[in-house]
């Protein structure tokens, strides 16, 4: 009788639509009183102070409430989780007497609702090199579970590889020529939510490769200086800069399946290891 309003908007909500529903994690029908507590001083007082007011608890004690009935699935991560170790509740991002325009009851749609506390992920996104994010074609729950998981709410339960190779199966191999980060994990190489690099690598080439890798002796030397002729009779030109210019632009000019290979190298003696094919 006093919240008309409210009633209005709630019945049209999930939470609404099961009111007549008996919910088994409390043991009695869905009503007010599941989340808000007993409402009979309320009543009598119309007090706001007399009846919880979940906007008004701290975060942890009102995801508490909602976990009554929220605890299966993913859900069950949430005590511990990064969101909830940061005091994040539950109202931080869905809405309860409300119906949302967006899935799961989200106040916007992601990836916008999760901006506002994660901004530096949301400048990477802007960087050259970025996942589809904001083109709309990926949100961040495909790569992360909000409500929980074991290492950084990330949705793969072991390797961070795992979760990535679901998307870009062509690297996952087992290969005959391993590379031993690729092995390790992705995140050695790539910054996931954007990037300046091509192909979100945390630097340009050669420099990332340099973190591992030596020179070739080649790149110290000083190149022919002159006109030339190759098997095939075509014409060149090179200088004494050609060997740094040859070895020292991109890496993968010549190691092109840096993420593993199945066959040997075509001019390197040490088999498949160069991954130049």
């Amino acid at each position: 009788m006093c919240h008309v309003d409210c009633e209005a908007q709630f019945k049209e909500t999930p939470h609404g639509r099961v009111m007549s529903f008996e919910t088994a994690a409390v043991g009695k029908k869905m009503s007010c009183e599941v989340c808000h507590g007993a409402g009979s001083i309320h009543a009598e007082t119309e007090s706001p102070e007399d009846i919880l007011i979940l906007g008004k608890l701290d975060p942890a004690a009102c995801s508490s409430i909602c976990l009554q009935c929220h605890n299966k699935g993913s859900i069950m991560y949430w005590r511990g989780n990064e969101h909830d170790m940061s005091d994040v509740g539950c109202l931080d991002c869905h809405l309860v007497h409300k119906v949302s325009s967006f899935k799961h009851q989200l106040i916007e749609s992601e990836p916008e609702v999760c901006y506002p506390c994660h901004q530096e992920q949301q400048v990477e996104t802007m960087l050259p090199s970025h996942h589809p994010i904001p083109e709309g074609k990926m949100v961040c729950s495909n790569c992360h579970r909000p409500h929980g998981a074991f290492k950084g709410n990330l949705d793969s339960d072991e390797r961070v590889n795992d979760m990535c190779l679901n998307c870009h199966a062509q690297y996952q191999g087992p290969f005959i020529f391993e590379h031993e980060p690729v092995l390790e994990s992705c995140l050695l190489c790539h910054a996931p939510h954007g990037a300046v690099a091509n192909n979100l690598l945390i630097q340009n080439e050669p420099f990332i490769c340099l973190q591992c890798h030596d020179f070739h002796f080649h790149a110290g030397m000083e190149g022919f200086e002159g006109e030339w002729t190759d098997i095939f009779g075509r014409p060149g030109s090179t200088d004494r800069f050609s060997n740094q210019v040859a070895f020292t632009t991109s890496c993968t000019q010549c190691h092109s399946e840096i993420h593993g290979s199945d066959l040997p190298s075509q001019s390197v003696t040490g088999g498949g290891r160069a991954m130049t094919r």
